[in-house]
């Protein structure tokens, strides 16, 4: 017998092996959605807080008038809106107890023909002050200067089926409906 090396019959043939090579993939893309969501997110963020820094969230709107319209515009209706109410219950009828100026809404036209009830509209600081200004020439309505006051309208309600009354000793406008909104931060430009 001959000393040969043992037979490896059933073993595989040895060959070198390497680490499989790593197909190129293409990188993930998760974080792309993951940065436009983010992105997102914080635009809705400072939308927001933006918004509210408005006083309200609504931009400015110009409304249209003349200080006797301090003593002239009224509505009439049996609505009320919380505290707020018209400063008749029907043409010509006042309540019992009438509203007190900063509750007493009144219908106002924007400079875009839009009609809002608001109640304090001359409680305002710079109408307020406005109306006293003017109010003590005593000058007639006819010859007062009309004039616009920028404020920030927040919209609460809706009156419906009212009427309104644009001088003292007017008649009286049926009106379906209309806006309910609160001013805040008027101005006059």
């Amino acid at each position: 017998m001959t000393d040969s090396p043992p037979s490896v019959a059933n073993e595989p043939p040895t060959v070198a092996t390497q680490p499989p090579a790593v197909a190129s993939q293409p990188p993930k893309r998760r974080p792309i959605p993951i940065i436009v969501a983010a992105l997102v997110v914080v635009g809705l963020v400072l939308w927001s807080w933006l918004g509210r820094q408005s006083s309200h969230g609504g931009p400015d709107t110009s409304i249209t008038l003349v200080t006797s319209d301090h003593d002239d515009l009224a509505c009439a209706s049996e609505q009320s809106f919380g505290r707020y109410r018209c400063e008749f219950r029907a043409p010509g009828v006042p309540w019992p107890t009438p509203p007190a100026p900063a509750d007493r809404l009144v219908g106002y036209y924007t400079v875009d023909q839009k009609l809002y009830v608001i109640p304090g509209l001359f409680e305002q600081p710079a109408l307020a002050a406005r109306y006293a200004s003017e109010e003590s020439h005593k000058l007639p309505r006819d010859q007062r200067a009309r004039f616009s006051a920028d404020c920030q309208l927040k919209v609460t309600d809706r009156m419906t089926d009212f009427q309104t009354r644009w001088l003292k000793d007017g008649g009286w406008n049926h009106q379906d409906e209309a806006p309910v909104a609160t001013a805040s931060d008027c101005r006059i430009p």
